[in-house]
């Protein structure tokens, strides 16, 4: 027999029917979200309920400088660098950091990880010249990207930056004949891929021995002093088993270059890719059950969580102790880290701009001046979301959180419970400090501005909000 579809208009009127009936009935049987608390961020709220940072208020930062709005915590960050740069006890050395400078690329971000002695890991010409123009020294630079342009592989052999990693077997030669026509011997690693980690374009296998191929026509280039290997995992390391099976491989590999090769590496750089512990991927059935019935999106237990100190630990740990097995000198330890460092040290402050009724699941829609435009990793990560003001005993309402982007997919958080909302009203999403910026666009709006407590009495600004102009300052004229 034939199947026979109901018309558009009963087809939807029937849909609509199932989610006003289902909906309480899922959000029942389905685990409620508990905020994780604010202390998770050293966050507080004064006696009249306003959330406050290191002492300020954030609804006057809103106030002050505009809305959407980034704030950066100055002091969680320095700690974060403090708790990785710091020598484990046990160790005979501490790991070398250099921040991954596309994870969140604010000048005034990057200068205080310098100050506190973080390098720069960068994969851009762009961000080769912003490390200089930081006054980064060139030692500790490593420059790494799949794509390296000649003129910013000159200026790097040029200034003798401490590490170039080749992306694949076929940039040795080409990095090789630079070199000997500048009459310089750069310090270079090769990115190799193991079972697990991010492949496809990024790296060589060591599986299939092109890794091997690779650092053997390396070595074959007296112009080239190949002092590195370069890892990445890619896929987050949350926890003590992941790190071990990550390492295990690459450990595996650096025997045999060191037996079949002769190769004593100088230095091991595992790239980045530690969690951040406040912030998770959503599963897709999760997600699904929050966009179809409401069903709140759940945080991870941060305690679950590999901690910065216990993976710079654990890392130590697993190289010397290999090492010291094989009967070799341990090598110099490379980290790479973007999120595990910046991510919670930022968070992103807007406001509601207007409000709708609840639709047929009961959930009512509150329209941000933030959204896909400059937040595009809530749609799909866990992100805590505090209101600014949250008066004691206030009831609770649950919300469709959407963005101010004309699109039907700009829609941060499909059910999220909060206290009734006003027009103006403001919110903080938590951890902004990793992709937010760099994945930013201009869709229809400016970008916000960024502003640094801690580091100094009350908030001071590090980059002021886009204004119209900025938008069209690269146009040339011809209209009017």
């Amino acid at each position: 027999m034939r199947a026979r579809f109901l018309p558009a208009g009963l087809a939807t009127a029937a849909r609509d029917y199932a989610r006003r009936r289902l909906a309480p009935l899922a959000r029942r049987l389905t685990p409620r979200r508990v905020d994780l608390p604010l202390s998770t961020w050293d966050l507080a709220r004064d006696p009249g309920g306003s959330l406050t940072l290191d002492g300020v208020g954030l609804e006057g930062l809103l106030s002050r400088w505009g809305s959407p709005l980034h704030v950066l915590d100055a002091r969680r960050l320095l700690d974060n660098a403090r708790r990785f740069t710091a020598r484990p006890a046990g160790a005979t050395r501490a790991c070398e950091v250099f921040y991954s400078y596309k994870t969140n690329p604010v000048p005034g971000v990057l200068r205080l990880l310098h100050a506190a002695g973080v390098g720069a890991e960068v994969v851009s010409a762009y961000e080769l010249w912003l490390a200089f123009r930081l006054g980064v020294p060139p030692a500790a630079v490593v420059y790494n990207g799949p794509a390296k342009s000649e003129p910013s592989l000159r200026e790097a052999l040029e200034r003798g930056v401490g590490l170039v990693n080749l992306n694949a077997r076929p940039d040795v030669a080409d990095l090789a004949a630079l070199a000997r026509s500048m009459g310089k011997r750069p310090r270079v690693g090769l990115r190799v891929v193991v079972p697990g980690a991010w492949g496809s374009q990024l790296g060589e296998r060591v599986d299939n021995g092109a890794a091997f191929r690779a650092f053997e026509e390396a070595l074959s280039h007296p112009e080239l002093e190949v002092v590195a290997l370069h890892t990445h995992r890619g896929a987050e390391i949350a926890s003590r088993r992941q790190l071990e099976t990550f390492l295990a491989p690459v450990l595996a590999f650096t025997d045999q270059l060191h037996e079949r090769l002769g190769l004593e590496l100088e230095v091991l750089d595992i790239g980045g890719s530690l969690a951040c512990p406040t912030v998770a991927r959503h599963s897709p059935t999760t997600l699904r059950l929050s966009a179809a019935f409401g069903c709140d999106l759940l945080p991870r237990p941060p305690e679950s969580v590999l901690s910065i100190d216990d993976y710079v630990a654990a890392v130590g740990a697993l190289v010397e102790r290999h090492c010291a097995a094989a009967g070799r000198r341990p090598p110099r330890i490379f980290l790479e880290p973007g999120r595990a460092l910046t991510g919670n040290s930022q968070l992103l402050l807007c406001r509601v701009m207007g409000l709708r009724d609840p639709d047929e699941r009961g959930l009512a829609w509150a329209m941000l001046d933030a959204g896909v435009n400059v937040a595009e990793a809530v749609r799909g990560e866990y992100h805590q979301i505090f209101p600014l003001a949250a008066p004691d005993g206030a009831p609770q309402r649950l919300y469709r959180l959407a963005g101010p982007t004309c699109s039907p997919g700009d829609v941060l958080a499909p059910a999220w419970r909060l206290p009734e909302l006003a027009r103006g009203d403001g919110v903080a999403i938590m951890d902004s400090g990793a992709y937010f910026v760099p994945f930013s666009t201009t869709f229809s709006f400016p970008r916000p501005g960024i502003v640094v407590v801690g580091h100094g009495a009350g908030a001071q600004p590090i980059r002021r909000p886009e204004a119209f102009e900025d938008m069209v300052a690269l146009d040339g004229g011809g209209g009017s």
